[in-house]
């Protein structure tokens, strides 16, 4: 596990473990324990919101990596990436943090008439429970955060804990549209209570969790098709689902965490930059639309995205970047990134676990979207803990941009049209993700002297349109749909790596750089450690990149993805 995913929202998390009433598992009944019926609901909001995000942050991380957009860097093969305890944190985050604390929260809520207070917990409960099934198959659900009632919880089906984060969504839709409700809470970390942009959101997600489905559910059809039929989704940027980061650099650190491990590290000496993105991602969005060659301003997202700490790669060398030392390998295709993707773009390759060089100040890192770093204007300069918007960044959970995807994979695969046509849809996707990308700089006070224009973000849309138009199947169309979709998600690690599994896509993904076999693609993780070794009623544990352990979601072939 990456060092600021040890240190994220430690002191938060210790907090949480005081609203997660852990006294209430004692078998005595103790006048002095906390008492569960005079609990304050909004301060056990706060605890599940704040661990629903440590959740999903380290489960991006996860996803992004597998994914491309960062490099997996524990290791050369699938089976020898990760570690059980690698999950530990987030297994203990969901279980204790949001399950536990929910499950205490939304009895007392309903009983105090605060629905919305209520609503909030269902909807990070379901996504939480919803994303555990997505990256480590069956897991605990109807036994789980039981306490000296049951301290060994059975795994449930990864199909049945997804009618649970079903029957959540739909309990949350109906208590944000209740009438003659207690306030709602003023400490929403999210929407700041409103319930009319939590329903949009608890309806996203129904809809982001039936397309998972589609593979092996034959009523997803219908389902889908109602939820576009009532056209309460988010479609707009106002109501998009994101988690706002602080600036606040002391304990507790509130910035965006990628901001922290990079831009931080910079002011204190450990040799700037800590990340290292993915070679492809950055190839995907800067290069490979431009038909190969120099990187150019085609993708009007580039410098959003992409701090560049150098415009050039003349400091590339054996002891900086070693790799330049060797031709790429032979099972590599011509037109795939190795190495450097050039014009000072500085990552690594899928899979490149070697030591670590001097070239802290040159890596590429995280720009002004979305983890308010810096805007690139061809500074070519060093990082520190005052650049950019000094780390007030969001978490894009779901936005409007991920909706139109969705719907234009539904349209192309399902025939639903709703919505619109695939490619109209699949526009839309475009437009919102650059809208909310470029508008994005104003809100962290970063000034871009000179954002792209419309004549440039025209030329991108066009080509991607003309590339849709000219694929000659539906194949390749989803492929062009997905690919937008992965683009447009950065800082979302879990949506590309549930689209890849679905779908193959995108479908020029760069292979492992020191193995031509690295073993099957990891279709779902190791179980975490704690979960295997203190729990009887555990499953066997997993051997990721040996054995395909698919979710349940996932029928393709065991080769379908590499």
């Amino acid at each position: 596990m990456k060092f600021y995913k040890k240190i994220l929202f430690l002191s938060l998390l210790v907090a949480t473990v005081f609203n997660s009433c852990k006294k209430l598992d004692s078998i005595i009944d103790n006048p002095n324990a906390v008492d569960p019926s005079k609990a304050n609901v909004d301060l056990l909001l706060n605890g599940v919101q704040v661990n629903f995000v440590t959740v999903f942050n380290v489960l991006s991380d996860y996803g992004q990596e597998v994914t491309r957009q960062s490099t997996m860097t524990g290791g050369t093969a699938y089976n020898n990436a990760y570690s059980p305890t690698s999950f530990d944190f987030v297994w203990i985050s969901a279980y204790t943090g949001v399950i536990k604390n929910s499950n205490v929260l939304i009895p007392l809520a309903l009983q105090q008439k605060k629905y919305i207070q209520a609503g909030i917990a269902q909807v990070s409960k379901a996504y939480t429970l919803g994303s555990l099934v997505d990256f480590f198959g069956d897991v605990p659900d109807k036994e789980a955060a039981l306490g000296q009632d049951n301290l060994n919880p059975k795994a449930d089906p990864g199909s049945e804990v997804y009618k649970t984060v079903f029957a959540l969504l739909d309990s949350a839709i109906s208590n944000f549209s209740k009438t003659g409700a207690a306030s709602g809470p003023t400490n929403d970390l999210f929407y700041a209570g409103n319930s009319s942009k939590w329903k949009k959101a608890a309806k996203s997600l129904k809809l982001k969790f039936l397309m998972q489905t589609r593979l092996i559910d034959v009523t997803v059809i219908s389902k889908i098709q109602a939820l576009l039929t009532e056209n309460d989704l988010i479609t707009a940027d106002v109501n998009d689902f994101v988690f706002k980061f602080g600036t606040t650099n002391n304990t507790p650190d509130s910035r965006h965490p990628h901001y922290g491990v990079n831009y931080n590290n910079a002011s204190t000496g450990s040799n700037s930059a800590s990340d290292y993105i993915g070679n492809y991602f950055m190839w995907a969005v800067g290069v490979e639309k431009s038909g190969g060659g120099a990187v150019t301003n085609l993708d009007p997202r580039r410098r959003y995205y992409f701090y560049r700490q150098r415009t050039n790669n003349a400091d590339a060398n054996g002891s900086t970047c070693s790799c330049i030392l060797t031709p790429a390998p032979s099972y590599y295709a011509a037109d795939q990134p190795y190495c450097l993707v050039g014009a000072g773009y500085w990552g690594r390759d899928h899979g490149d676990n070697s030591g670590t060089p001097p070239d802290g100040n040159l890596r590429t890192t995280w720009g002004v979207y979305p983890a308010a770093g810096d805007y690139d204007a061809s500074q070519g300069t060093s990082i520190n803990n005052t650049r950019g918007g000094k780390g007030a960044g969001i978490n894009p959970l779901f936005t409007s941009s991920f909706t139109y995807f969705v719907e234009a994979e539904a349209a192309l695969k399902l025939g639903i049209t709703t919505a619109g046509t695939p490619i109209s849809l699949l526009e839309k996707g475009i437009r919102a993700s650059i809208t909310k990308v470029l508008a994005f700089p104003a809100t962290v006070n970063v000034v871009v002297a000179a954002p792209p224009t419309t004549a440039v973000i025209d030329n991108y849309v066009n080509t991607v349109l003309a590339n849709y138009t000219a694929a000659s199947n539906d194949a390749a169309r989803l492929d062009i749909i997905i690919k937008e979709y992965y683009i447009a998600s950065w800082g979302n690690g879990i949506e590309p790596y549930n689209n890849y599994r679905r779908t193959g896509s995108p479908n020029n993904m760069q292979l492992t750089v020191k193995t031509a076999n690295p073993g099957l693609f990891i279709r779902s993780f190791f179980y975490p450690s704690v979960y295997i070794n203190r729990n009887i009623n555990a499953p066997a544990q997993k051997n990721p990149g040996i054995s395909a352990n698919k979710v349940f979601w996932d029928n393709n072939p065991d080769n379908f993805i590499k």
